[in-house]
C-alpha cells in the first residue's frame, strides 16, 4: 500500500512537471516570435534605440514604434514568467529526485512525455568511487542530433563531478541514443565509466561518466529532458 501511494505521488509530480514544461515551451515560442519580429530588417531589436543619431524616429517613420514598445514590454513580461516557471520546474524536480521510491528508471510516459529521471538501483549498498577525468576532450561539431538535454544537475553529484553541465545536449550516452536506453545502461552498469558525447554551446565534447552511489539520490544526480523533433 505504501509503495502504491508513493508511486501515485511520483506520477502526480511528474504530470505537474510536464504541465510546467509545456507552459514554458509555449512562452519560449511566443518569445521567439517577438524576437524574430523585432530583429527583422530595419527593426531596432529587443534593446536598440528607437531614435537615430539626430533624434528622429528610426526607419524614417516606417517603423511602428508603438508596436515595438508593446512587443518589448510583452517580451520582458514573458521573460519574467519564464524565470518563474524555470524555478518552479527545478523545485518540482528536486522533490521528485528526493521523494522517488522507485529503484528503477522512471520514464516520462508515452509519445508526448518528455521527462525522465535517471534514478537507478544500487547493489548491496556498496559505494563505488571512480576517479574523474582531469581534462575533457573536444571534437568538432557533428551532424548527429541530440536526444536529450540536461536541465537539472545536483551539485557534487557523479554527473557534476564527471563534467556534465546544465544545458548540455546529449548526443550519445555510452552507445545509447534515447533516454530509455540510457536509463537501462546506467541501471545495469554501476561503477562503469561510459563515453558520453555532448554538445555544449555548439561544440561537441567527450566526457567519461560513471554512474555510482553518492550522498544524494540516484546514480547520476541529473535530470534529462527528451528533445522532440
Amino acid at each position: 500500500m505504501t509503495s502504491m501511494m508513493g508511486e501515485d505521488v511520483i506520477k502526480k509530480n511528474k504530470e505537474k512537471v510536464e504541465r510546467l514544461y509545456k507552459q514554458r515551451e509555449e512562452l519560449e515560442a511566443e518569445m521567439a516570435s517577438i524576437s524574430q519580429r523585432l530583429n527583422g530588417p530595419n527593426m531596432p531589436g529587443l534593446k536598440g534605440s528607437l531614435v537615430d543619431n539626430e533624434g528622429f524616429p528610426i526607419g524614417g517613420g516606417d517603423v511602428d514604434l508603438y508596436s515595438v514598445r508593446a512587443d518589448r514590454q510583452r517580451y520582458n513580461s514573458l521573460k519574467n514568467d519564464h524565470l518563474q516557471l524555470t524555478n518552479a520546474i527545478e523545485k518540482e524536480m528536486q522533490q521528485l529526485l528526493s521523494s522517488s521510491a522507485s529503484p528503477s528508471a522512471v520514464g516520462g510516459g508515452g509519445g508526448g512525455g518528455t521527462d525522465t529521471i535517471v534514478k537507478t538501483k544500487t547493489e548491496n549498498n556498496e559505494k563505488v568511487k571512480i576517479p574523474t577525468e582531469s581534462t575533457t576532450p573536444k571534437t568538432t561539431s557533428t551532424n548527429r542530433k541530440a536526444f536529450a538535454v540536461v536541465d537539472i544537475l545536483a551539485p557534487g553529484s557523479p554527473a557534476d563531478l564527471d563534467g556534465l553541465m546544465v544545458h548540455d545536449r546529449i548526443l550519445d550516452f555510452g552507445g545509447a541514443f534515447s533516454i530509455a536506453d540510457a536509463a537501462l545502461l546506467i541501471q545495469d552498469n554501476l561503477g562503469k565509466s561510459h563515453r558520453v558525447l555532448v554538445n555544449r554551446a555548439g561544440v561537441d565534447e567527450i566526457l567519461n561518466i560513471a554512474p555510482r552511489t553518492w550522498n544524494g539520490n540516484g546514480l547520476l544526480g541529473a535530470h534529462f529532458r527528451a528533445l522532440n523533433f
